[in-house]
């Protein structure tokens, strides 16, 4: 049995948008990741979970794109909404911590801080190292919009270390393909690839 189970999810929402439904078959607990856009194809996928034990509602970050469906999911699905403690403009019950673990089926769901996009940057990787959930801050084969200095200092010090196994779950559908493992990514992206600073700055021309 896998330790998890990841249903991403074409929700639409402001520009090719993805939220996330995680599962843990050992007891049944679940979590969603950015609840925005078609709110009913996330209910409906919650539904369908053979046993379904609410543990979280996890923001990346507070763009409203990547929160506009809180409200339904957050009436149908009886769990706290967690975030960064600079997170402004959505409700949030617990604040995180940098490299906090929110225990999760047999493992847990660490949190990392990764601003550059935003300042209330959050990405949520899996314990057994089989996914990221990184929001605006990687997307396959791009990153969001940033300030460059924060941003090339996060991935070099926090994404590009964690281990190829993860796979890339990104805020939105930009990539060569919705889905890539980290591995794969560190080699191709120009952003998460590059040799130095100098050459980020060049590679964000072409964002």
């Amino acid at each position: 049995m896998r330790q998890f189970e990841v249903t991403q999810l074409a929700v639409g929402g402001f520009d090719h948008n993805f939220s996330y439904v995680v599962y843990a078959p050992a007891n049944g607990d679940a979590a969603v990741v950015d609840p925005c856009g078609e709110a009913a194809l996330i209910v409906r996928t919650l539904r369908n979970l053979p046993l379904c034990r609410p543990r979280y509602i996890l923001l990346t970050h507070g763009h409203r794109d990547h929160c506009s469906a809180l409200t339904p999911i957050r009436a149908a699905f009886a769990a706290p909404v967690a975030a960064h403690p600079l997170l402004t403009g959505c409700h949030r019950d617990i604040v995180l911590n940098d490299r906090q673990r929110l225990p999760f089926g047999d493992g847990y769901i660490e949190v990392l801080f990764t601003p550059g996009h935003t300042a209330d940057g959050v990405t949520y990787r899996l314990s057994d190292d089989s996914g990221i959930f990184t929001g605006d801050t990687l997307f396959v084969d791009w990153i969001g919009y940033c300030d460059a200095p924060v941003m090339y200092r996060t991935l070099r010090t926090v994404i590009h270390p964690l281990p190829d196994s993860n796979i890339v779950y990104s805020g939105h559908d930009y990539g060569r393909e919705p889905i890539s493992p980290l591995g794969v990514d560190k080699r191709r992206n120009a952003y998460l690839s590059a040799p130095g600073f100098a050459a980020f700055r060049a590679a964000m021309k072409e964002l």
